[in-house]
């Protein structure tokens, strides 16, 4: 499976608006989380180590996903956005916000290129106990074998502990 499939590119430069528009993104039912690959372009050594944005989704509802502070690494960061909560709406824009002090090194005539790749799912599962009001947001629970394993976890001093009791024969 390939991942990452969506992809984008902006160039940073003098002029800019506040905001850069990256482009609509849609979630499908139950997704609550966008995973954003990004990457700073370059013809040769990486000239914006030191550079980051904001990067954010806007739905009709505002920035339902939250916003992450996004650096410019020219071999590539993954970011995560999601708050745990799955949004009211299914489609928003993507936006880019290159912070103030990196703007001087592009009005001094070089422009940041940055290129996108974009890939949406679930990316909390509740797990309930019903005997527990407390809820254990799980980004990932493995996949064990009905009756081999039988989950369960506690809540201590605000952690969560994940216990498995393995069978083996």
């Amino acid at each position: 499976m390939k991942r990452f499939i969506d992809e984008r590119s902006i160039t940073v430069l003098p002029g800019s608006p506040t905001v850069i528009d990256v482009g609509e993104f849609s979630l499908s039912e139950g997704e609550d989380t966008i995973w954003v690959h990004m990457t700073s372009e370059s013809d040769g050594e990486c000239p914006w180590p030191w550079s980051y944005g904001l990067f954010t989704w806007i739905s009709e509802n505002g920035r339902e996903l939250g916003t992450v502070k996004v650096n410019g690494v020219c071999e590539g960061e993954v970011f995560r956005l999601g708050v745990g909560l799955a949004p009211q709406f299914r489609s928003g824009r993507l936006g880019f916000t290159p912070r103030n002090y990196n703007l001087k090194w592009i009005e001094l005539g070089n422009p940041w290129l940055l290129s996108f790749r974009l890939e949406s799912g679930m990316g909390n599962t509740p797990v309930q106990d019903p005997k527990n009001t407390n809820t254990l947001i799980a980004p990932f629970v493995p996949d064990v074998p009905s009756g081999n394993a039988q989950p369960s976890y506690e809540v201590l001093d605000g952690l969560a502990y994940l216990f498995f009791n393995l069978f083996l024969k």
